[in-house]
């Protein structure tokens, strides 16, 4: 049996956090014991709609979960501060332990102010991933922000980069840390709107449309499981595109064709582009890389997610 206070379920994973007789609130980390936490007798409390799986045509596995806090009898957390931060926490963390910098940075701008009102608890939970997460705001959608708006991340951030004004820019401080070291990145897939690619599929639509009301559970599990997986099959190509005649620092996504594959027709259509200044600042650190092993991780209508390896 645990003597755990605190703790927050996201699928497989638990993260537990303490709570000091004087109120003050303290993460502990993940829970890596042998054996399961017993939350028998814990209060179990939904994590907060700011983020919802149901968003999405797709989540990768580690961020498809509902997050559950779960509270000891002798732990008091109605303090609304409190219980703001615990309610909003749980998908940060799963974000962070999947290394999705975007979906971490933009969950922390969603409730900014329940987090930094536990400013340091916050900035030690995403301080593992804030360099990705900085450069993931920063560069790698399409409204993108200034450094110096998300202080809690960019001061972490500046620590691992060894980031000088006096001596370089935030830019060149990046493509600095990417010649020296192996990073991956989630960033938005831009311009979607110019590309043949297209996220839904009437076929897969259709899966359900035969389901028998005595086999509806069991029935709709299965198919649940069949497009997730059918998506993280998709085979996603990120690479350069020197040749580009607009931008030779181009960098550009592609993903099966999806009734296509259903089909059994493979090929890969245009689906956009990584934004512009990321791709240069990308291709500039490390100009003889030309492909970034792509994944899907994330997708919803034209908003389209890739995970690259520079």
């Amino acid at each position: 049996m645990s003597n755990a206070q605190i703790l927050i379920r996201n699928g497989d994973s638990w993260f537990e956090f303490s709570k000091s007789k004087t109120g003050q609130l303290d993460y502990e980390g993940l829970w890596e014991n042998n054996f399961l936490p017993d939350v028998e007798g814990f209060q179990e409390i939904a994590s907060s709609s700011f983020f919802s799986p149901s968003w999405y045509i797709f989540l990768q596995d580690a961020v498809n979960n509902n997050s559950k806090i779960y509270v000891s009898p002798e732990t008091d957390v109605s303090d609304k501060d409190v219980f703001s931060f615990l309610v909003h926490v749980g998908p940060l963390l799963a974000a962070v332990e999947a290394k999705d910098s975007l979906l971490a940075g933009e969950l922390y701008l969603k409730r900014r102010e329940a987090f930094e009102k536990f400013a340091q608890l916050s900035q030690y939970i995403m301080e593992p991933l804030s360099v990705e997460i900085l450069f993931s705001l920063v560069y790698g959608r399409m409204n993108n922000i200034e450094a110096e708006d998300v202080p809690l991340i960019f001061n972490s951030a500046k620590k691992k980069l060894k980031f000088d004004a006096a001596k370089e820019t935030l830019d060149q401080a990046f493509m600095r840390y990417f010649k020296e070291n192996d990073v991956k990145l989630t960033v938005s897939v831009v311009g979607t709107s110019h590309h043949s690619w297209e996220s839904y599929s009437e076929i897969l639509d259709n899966m359900a449309d035969n389901l028998k009301p005595e086999n509806l559970i069991e029935q709709a599990e299965k198919i649940r499981k069949a497009k997730h997986d059918f998506y993280s099959s998709l085979e996603c190509a990120v690479q350069a595109e020197p040749y580009n005649p607009v931008d030779n620092f181009a960098v550009t996504v592609m993903l099966e064709n999806i009734d296509a594959k259903l089909t059994g027709n493979p090929g890969l259509e245009k689906a956009g582009y990584v934004r512009a200044l990321a791709a240069k600042i990308i291709r500039e650190a490390k100009p003889e890389k030309l492909s970034y092993n792509g994944k899907l991780v994330r997708l919803g209508g034209h908003d389209i997610v890739v995970q690259l390896s520079i």
